[in-house]
């Protein structure tokens, strides 16, 4: 019980903070649209919600699965999962966000941009978002493998892991240069396809490259948070075995 309600207040304690890092970035982006009357990062709003989206569906999935498994549950997480699996893309889209810190500024002559405090506010912006995506993306997936484990193995759980990763690569993809949303892929299946096919046999394209790119960052985030989890247990587990002695 103690080490539930230790994991507990842990898991609490980080979306917090994700809370928190997302309500100062939308905080600090009205400002900048103040600052500048622009409509700087106007988009950011909508694509922060739908990167919390998949978040908010491992944990009702983690829910339903940890309460009795009558058929409506099973069901639910049927859905549920499917819904997971075609938003999870959006959390780790956010990191594409970064190309936004030099859309809205050019050099002009000798004159520099990057002496002006907006700059630095806008960078600052792409770069907290890019963060808070990835660890939506990592912590949403860590939610799924707990459940995989539990259902199959730790390596069917790992395998698991690789797999929606790729997914959630090439939808990253998708989303960024082809400019298809999620729900697209239900409406307009052979339409992206065909986009995807057309990519990957264009000359001087980079969607392999691309993919290779935003597997590896994902796989190194989740491999970091991982390892940042198990420390963190073995840590407790061992201040409970010396204070049992």
């Amino acid at each position: 019980m103690t080490k539930n309600k230790h994991t507990l207040d842990g898991h609490v304690l980080f979306i917090i903070v994700l809370v928190i890092a997302t309500t100062s970035c939308l905080t600090v982006t009205q400002y900048l649209q103040m600052k500048t009357n622009t409509n700087m990062y106007n988009f950011l709003t909508w694509d922060i919600f739908l990167a919390w989206t998949p978040l908010f569906l491992s944990i009702a999935i983690t829910k339903f699965f940890n309460n009795d498994r009558t058929m409506l549950n099973k069901l639910l997480i049927i859905f549920l999962s499917g819904a997971w699996i075609f938003f999870l893309p959006n959390a780790a889209y956010l990191f594409t966000e970064i190309i936004h810190s030099f859309r809205y500024f050019e050099r002009q002559g000798e004159e520099i941009f990057w002496d002006k405090m907006w700059f630095w506010y806008s960078l600052t912006i792409a770069f907290v978002t890019a963060i808070i995506g990835l660890l939506l993306s990592t912590y949403s997936i860590y939610q799924m493998s707990k459940i995989v484990n539990r259902i199959f193995n730790k390596y069917v759980s790992s395998l698991f892991v690789v797999f929606v990763m790729l997914l959630s690569s090439i939808g990253v993809y998708i989303g960024r240069f082809n400019r298809w949303n999620s729900w697209d892929i239900i409406d307009q299946p052979k339409i992206i396809m065909k986009d995807i096919l057309n990519d990957w046999f264009k000359e001087g394209s980079i969607l392999l490259e691309f993919v290779t790119l935003m597997f590896v960052i994902q796989l190194f985030c989740y491999l970091v948070f991982s390892a940042a989890i198990r420390n963190k247990n073995n840590v407790r587990n061992n201040e409970i075995i010396h204070s049992s002695r």
